[in-house]
């Protein structure tokens, strides 16, 4: 009997529906990444606040230890406050990573590991008996907020592969990145290994890593180009480019022509006479068609 009431006053804020939910644009999956650029940025994060606090307001604040650790303790930093009579049930606030830091005397500079703080709103605990004590609960939901200072590797060098006035790029990612930039370039050709010199960018495209082959469209067939890769990690750290690949897209005929160079008529009829070759090159055309329509996809 003694341990059943021990579990519900532990329990007791939250059964009495004291709860902070923190929502935005800059939480994604429970966190808020920013990189050491954007250490100075502002992130808007509302709250929203179910129940009634009973005991007394709720404070709002950053924390590298517990959120049941005193707001105002060394080096947690207020960020707001939820006040017990307000009626409103929403409001936000604002989180600043090199203000978090300044509570503990450092600086975004000299960060060259991550960071990271809790979002925490904590009150203190009315007890299922109806009395309030000193004891701090957390009564938000789990939200970090993480300075990332380091840039992802360079991504490995692309598999490059020349289509119709196209190439198609193929890039192997990792776990830190979380979004890959496929540039094309002209090359000035001459050296020994035949890879050229980079030039200037013909064509850029961006996406998520979990579709990491690119089709880069609109290049001169039989043009030799290059090819490279760059990383985006959760902060937008941006890493070193991969290697340079080069690639040449490929003039692919449409199935007519295949079939007209694999021994068909480019005229006919419904006569059965030659039927054998023309099927027989209409397989071959198809064969080579196919072949052709599956590089381009």
């Amino acid at each position: 009997m003694r341990h059943i009431l021990v579990v519900l006053l532990l329990t007791a804020s939250t059964a009495l529906g004291q709860t902070v939910n923190f929502t935005g644009a800059a939480i994604q999956n429970n966190e808020v990444v920013v990189s050491l650029a954007n250490c100075g940025k502002v992130n808007a994060v509302t709250w929203t606040r179910s129940g009634t606090l009973l005991c007394s307001s709720a404070t709002l604040f950053l924390t590298e230890g517990s959120c049941t650790d005193k707001p105002d303790a060394t080096g947690n930093k207020k960020v707001g406050e939820i006040n017990q009579n307000d009626a409103s049930p929403t409001g936000t606030i604002n989180l600043v990573m090199s203000e978090a830091l300044d509570a503990k005397g450092e600086t975004c500079e000299g960060q060259k590991a991550n960071r990271t703080y809790k979002l925490c709103a904590s009150t203190t605990r009315q007890t299922n008996l109806g009395q309030c004590d000193s004891t701090l609960v957390s009564i938000g939901n789990s939200i970090n907020f993480i300075l990332d200072p380091v840039a992802p590797g360079a991504p490995g060098a692309p598999a490059v592969t020349g289509l119709d006035s196209a190439l198609s790029v193929s890039v192997t990612t990792t776990s830190d990145m979380a979004r890959l930039k496929v540039e094309v370039v002209e090359l000035t050709l001459g050296d020994d290994a035949g890879t050229g010199t980079p030039g200037a960018v013909v064509r850029s495209k961006e996406q998520v890593t979990p579709n990491n082959v690119f089709r880069m469209d609109g290049l001169e067939n039989g043009k030799t180009y290059g090819v490279r890769v760059i990383a985006f990690d959760k902060a937008g750290n941006e890493s070193p480019a991969s290697a340079l690949v080069t690639g040449a897209p490929i003039a692919s005929n449409g199935f007519f022509d295949e079939y007209v160079d694999a021994g068909g008529q480019e005229t006919g009829g419904c006569g059965a006479g030659g039927g054998g070759l023309a099927v027989g090159a209409a397989m071959a055309a198809l064969g080579f068609w196919l072949t052709s329509r599956r590089k381009q996809s």
